[in-house]
């Protein structure tokens, strides 16, 4: 029996402690956590994999897709929409909007390539179409509904955008130990590979410098690293029901966030 990866406790350092990190550790840390749960939680040794038949198969497909079109739309376009105007006063940070600009540009095309595969696997490439369920809506809200630069990056580019590409057959952990490399179709995880997960790290990237400039003090701080552990908390019941489609079943515990 395989024991649960604790993942570190940012949040409960004392406020000395997380002042010591400069902003750049600070925001490092924050994405190495993001990248510890995708190791974690999409290794194949804690999931076994379940017989569908090919009816199934296609249904959950069609499903899986359109959820990843609506996410890439609602908390890819709505939340730095926002930060391009929560930035609108500042001229230091026009390199900065213009790079969110294109974040919003990436997932547009994102949210068409996941429509066309849902089209492709015999569904609506419409969002409209999409029954959207209650863990979708969550995590819309948990990434969207911030007044604060700072609490979006961490939800969106920080924390989201890093997992995501693990739920792709990406990401840090190896494609041999992936459960979802086991599980998509060779044909989407190949044909996402340019369109969707390459735009991933300037997207990252732009979260990066956005927490470094506005992580703030060790209250803030604190603030953002709890942000952090409901994100996760909530992408364990978005990701689950994203893997049951596929055809996953979780036999190891889940990780400690």
């Amino acid at each position: 029996m395989t024991t649960a990866v604790e993942l570190p406790k940012y949040q409960e350092l004392s406020d000395k402690e997380l002042m010591d990190w400069t902003p750049k550790e600070f925001t490092e840390n924050i994405i190495r956590k993001s990248e510890m749960f995708g190791e974690a939680f999409f290794d194949k040794e804690h999931w076994k994999t379940v017989e569908l038949d090919e009816e199934t198969r296609q249904k959950n497909l069609i499903e899986f897709c359109a959820r990843l079109a609506w996410r890439e739309f609602y908390n890819g376009v709505h939340p730095p929409s926002k930060q391009i105007v929560m930035l609108e006063q500042g001229d230091d940070d026009i390199g900065i909007r213009i790079r969110l600009a294109q974040q919003i540009i990436d997932e547009v095309k994102h949210q068409r390539i996941w429509g066309s595969w849902c089209k492709h696997y015999g569904g609506s490439p419409k969002l409209q179409d999409y029954d959207v369920s209650p863990e979708v809506i969550k995590q819309f809200r948990l990434t969207n509904e911030y007044e604060d630069i700072a609490e979006i990056a961490l939800n969106l580019q920080l924390t989201g955008e890093v997992i995501l590409v693990f739920l792709f057959g990406y990401g840090t952990l190896k494609p041999e130990n992936s459960i979802t490399r086991q599980l998509l179709p060779d044909e989407l995880v190949k044909g996402i590979e340019k369109e969707v997960v390459n735009d991933e790290p300037r997207h990252i990237a732009v979260g990066r410098d956005i927490m470094k400039k506005y992580c703030g003090d060790a209250k803030k701080r604190r603030h953002l690293l709890e942000l952090q552990q409901a994100k996760l908390e909530n992408t364990i019941k978005i990701m689950s029901r994203d893997l049951d489609l596929l055809g996953a079943e979780r036999t190891g515990p889940l990780p400690s966030v």
